[in-house]
């Protein structure tokens, strides 16, 4: 093998290996520029390269190339939720908003003493 060369990580296997590099990189840029990301915690990029010999002899080598990223979730997004049971036992759960409920309507009662007949306003 007098015309061996460097092993060339950029060109090896057709420069596919490079891609995925270039590919990993560019999730880590896009991970850090997200604002849904924690800022301020690292980022990592692993390139793994594993040589597995031919049991036949030690001529033929499979290589393997994993290019592995090891990224910040995105933020927690966070609501609450109000749990009650209906008139059969049957527990709901409903998304708490702040001034509205989905479901409720809001009622105008007239300045009035006494009781308000809500069912004969209905009809």
């Amino acid at each position: 093998m007098e015309n061996a060369k460097e092993f060339d990580l950029s060109a090896f296997a057709g420069g596919a290996v490079s891609e995925r590099i270039q590919d990993a990189i560019q999730r880590v840029y896009e991970n850090i520029a997200d604002p849904n990301t924690e800022v301020d915690k690292a980022r990592k990029l692993t390139i793994e390269l594993i040589f597995k010999p031919s049991k036949a002899d030690r001529e033929m080598v499979d290589v393997q190339v994993v290019a592995k990223t090891t990224l910040q979730p995105r933020k927690a997004i966070s609501s609450t939720m109000v749990i009650a049971k209906d008139g059969n036992g049957t527990v709901m759960a409903q998304e708490w908003e702040k001034n509205v409920m989905r479901g409720q309507q809001e009622i105008s009662v007239p300045e009035t003493t006494g009781i308000v007949d809500f069912q004969k306003r209905a009809k």
